[in-house]
């Protein structure tokens, strides 16, 4: 075995070169890349043991020595190098689900590992290669997300507006502004810009043309420090329809420092964007709309789980991906289509939907291996579709470091703490996400679940009164039947758990005990089997 002594040549790893006698990572021009303490003592460690499998164990023992760690801590340092050295597609440095990891220069000869690896996909076949084409560049389209101007706030009574007033205003403007600038779902023009339109008299569609804005957040306000009332209005800019308007009252330390009053406007106006575009991809030919309108609507189309809507989602996921096949966005939401397709009972091949499903996860994070909602949708794909749980976490805890605010990350990562049994893990996680997405457009998803983890956890009241919250917002997923029939056994009502597994079986004609465990993630673990015998007493068929 090669240690840092006797390895003192240069080692290509991704786009740098690393020298295992000074610990530099050096990048073409040969300026230092660096990285953090515990991060640069991992890579050390798995330099010196190149082509062997590296424990979890052995990597924490050594980098944290007694000191008290969770796994978190050695998923950062891995996410932290794969940034560095650009290894999105995780084939530098590889993930041995349950194991370790192994680190494989392109010009380190291979070297055999203790026990057992895990084979990778084959290569896909040329059917998927050809749908979704491998591509070198990564160039942002403006059009696939819809643009949002925020004005800021103007005195309720024309030509009374104080200074304090004036500076409230922007406050709120500044305040809105930076929450959705976190959301990968749309852009956001700067306060500097908009500021421009904050005591002139303008039409929405005069913003709009001049902003290049879809939609505009305008509005008055009233009051000081101690009370502000909030007049809002949110608008599309080329039609000047209001999509959605509120008062809301608070205080200005509220503003700065609670942010439930921010979120909550954040929320309705995600929602508005959401139920306006879904609304016009049901309504007008997807090839007539705008890319921003396609996409949102594409992902609503999925989620409302009918065989129609859901083949309509994907040809209209198929025509961007099609017409920019270099943004992530489409292909990453095309990656949770084919998850969905199998967990719903659509597909007759759930190995090509997987092998599908992957290759699109693959190709987003070749374009940006540091976009959320391209690590979330790949876990997403290893969790449901291969059960590579260990390999799911590290897209989860990935995705969570770049975003901590990401509700769908925090949700997933839950779900996968469910699946394994971690009922305490997987409740803090899927309670974080419901109070981090109060308004999400896929609600029912988030309460679905939040059912799961606490069905997980032992709570049958609270998973039984999630998941009829879920079904009141869309009574044909499966999964959320499955989980009320399951916390209904556990419960003692068992004439109520059989109505609900004939429903359950009404919707999914073909599910089967077996097949059910065929394909859960949480077959492998004591939850499954659980879930599986009350299945079964519901009245589901082996």
């Amino acid at each position: 075995m090669p240690n840092a002594g006797q390895c003192q040549s240069p080692l290509r790893l991704g786009l740098l070169e690393y020298h295992p006698e000074t610990g530099r990572l050096l990048d073409r021009t040969g300026s230092d890349v660096f990285l953090r303490a515990q991060s640069a003592r991992v890579l050390q460690l798995l330099v010196e043991n190149l082509g062997q499998l590296v424990s979890r164990d052995r990597l924490i023992e050594a980098v944290w020595p007694n000191v008290s760690v969770t796994d978190d801590s050695l998923t950062q340092c891995i996410a932290d190098i794969r940034r560095a050295i650009g290894d999105g597609t995780r084939e530098v440095l590889r993930t041995i689900p349950k194991r370790g990891f192994i680190l494989q220069p392109a010009s380190a000869p291979a070297r055999p590992s203790s026990g057992p690896t895990v084979a990778p996909l084959p290569p896909p076949t040329p059917a998927v290669a050809a749908a979704f084409p491998r591509v070198a560049a990564h160039h942002w389209s403006e059009d696939l997300l819809p643009t949002i101007a925020v004005i800021p706030l103007r005195a309720r009574d024309a030509g009374s507006g104080s200074v304090a007033e004036e500076v409230v205003g922007e406050v709120v403007a500044e305040e809105i502004i930076y929450a959705l600038s976190r959301s990968q779902e749309l852009y956001v023009v700067s306060r500097l810009s908009a500021t421009y339109f904050r005591s002139r008299d303008a039409s929405l569609e005069e913003i709009g043309r001049t902003l290049s804005a879809d939609y505009v957040i305008s509005g008055t306000m009233m009051g000081d420090a101690d009370r502000v009332l909030l007049g809002l209005e949110f608008a599309e800019s080329e039609t000047g329809r209001i999509l959605w308007a509120d008062r809301v009252e608070t205080t200005l330390p509220s503003l700065l420092n609670e942010p439930d009053t921010i979120q909550t406007i954040v929320g309705r106006i995600r929602r508005a964007i959401f139920l306006r575009e879904s609304q016009r991809a049901r309504s007008m030919p997807f090839t007539s709309l705008p890319a921003y309108s396609q996409l949102i609507g594409a992902v609503g189309l999925m989620h409302r789980l009918s065989p129609p809507d859901f083949e309509e989602s994907h040809s209209m996921l198929s025509s961007l991906i099609e017409r920019w096949p270099q943004e992530p966005a489409p292909l990453s939401w095309m990656a949770r289509w084919h998850v969905l397709r199998v967990q719903q009972g659509w597909s007759d091949a759930p190995a090509q939907d997987a092998e599908a499903a992957l290759t699109c996860s693959g190709r987003a994070l070749e374009i940006d291996p540091d976009n959320s909602l391209a690590l979330t949708s790949e876990g997403f794909v290893l969790t449901n579709l291969l059960r590579r749980l260990d390999e799911a976490e590290d897209r989860y805890n990935t995705a969570l470091d770049i975003n901590p605010s990401d509700a769908v990350g925090r949700l997933l990562r839950g779900t996968l703490y469910s699946f394994e049994g971690k009922g305490a893990a997987a409740v803090r996680d899927t309670e974080r996400a419901l109070l981090l997405a109060p308004l999400d457009p896929h609600r029912y998803f988030f309460l679905a679940l939040a059912a799961g983890a606490h069905l997980s956890n032992g709570d049958h009241v609270r998973a039984l009164e999630l998941a009829d919250m879920s079904l009141r917002l869309n009574r044909t997923h499966t999964s959320t039947l499955r989980i009320k029939a399951v916390a209904q056994i556990n419960l003692g009502q068992e004439e109520a758990a059989r109505k609900t597994a004939r429903e359950l079986l009404r919707l999914q004609p073909n599910l089967r005990i077996g097949t059910w465990l065929g394909s859960s993630p949480s077959a492998d673990f004591e939850i499954g089997r659980r879930i599986a015998d009350a299945l079964r007493s519901a009245g589901v068929p082996d």
